[in-house]
């Protein structure tokens, strides 16, 4: 028998059923703090409820288009996205076995507060030492396992900090180093060294000066620098 033969016969349906889907965490920083970028759902299961924006993905469909999608319907926002983990947990979702594909998409708090969603749809929550808040300041959960989700994409978040420079989208183009500082210590929770935290990422070779100082603060102006941009690159 060959190929075709094969083909021709084969039945998909003789196979239990499975569906895979991509959830999306969208992270940004602002005042001091990291947030994500929640979804109120409106359908059932979890209706009512804030989750992360994400998608079933299409037959036709490559997994990061999916993701686009999901990020640009849901949550109102055009964002490089990249793909760091899969969840396939048996019992992950109630309504059947659906594997997802978890993305992280890291947009600037000036971009993230033009996003063009539906008033009442979205919800930005601060998340301060890995726990996820309400405006409020009530500690909350996520739906499905969204909480394992997102906690998946803290710990990557932070590993990479030094590897490459997808964190360096959640600042804006020219930064100083004391916003830079202040973004690595809202990813790790915990308050770093300020004269060591400064002479290692000059001499990391992973910013350039611009030239330029900072200009409408209440304080001394300080330097802006940019990302010296790597061959490292979103999926």
């Amino acid at each position: 028998m060959d190929d075709a033969t094969f083909l021709a016969s084969y039945d998909p349906a003789a196979f239990p059923p499975l569906a895979v889907a991509v959830d999306v965490v969208p992270l940004t920083f602002t005042n001091g703090s990291l947030c994500v970028l929640l979804n109120k759902r409106t359908e059932l299961p979890a209706r009512g409820r804030l989750a992360l924006p994400g998608t079933f993905v299409r037959a036709d469909e490559e997994l990061g288009a999916a993701a686009q999608r999901a990020l640009r319907d849901k949550a109102g926002l055009d964002a490089p996205v990249r793909q760091f983990h899969a969840f396939g947990a048996v019992a992950r979702d109630p309504r059947m076995r659906i594997v997802s594909i978890g993305y992280m998409a890291v947009v600037d708090a000036e971009i993230m507060g033009r996003a063009s969603t539906p008033l009442g749809t979205c919800e930005l929550l601060p998340i301060n030492g890995g726990v996820l808040r309400t405006a409020a300041g009530r500690r909350t959960s996520l739906p499905f396992d969204h909480d394992a989700i997102l906690s998946r994409a803290l710990s990557d978040l932070r590993r990479d900090l030094d590897r490459d420079d997808w964190a360096f989208g959640l600042l804006p183009e020219c930064f100083s180093l004391r916003e830079l500082q202040a973004l690595h210590e809202a990813i790790r929770g915990q308050t770093l060294n300020k004269p060591a935290f400064r002479k290692r990422l000059i001499e990391s070779g992973r910013l350039e000066a611009t030239g330029e100082m900072e200009t409408g603060k209440g304080f001394r102006p300080a330097e802006l620098y940019r990302a010296r941009r790597t061959d490292h690159a979103a999926d």
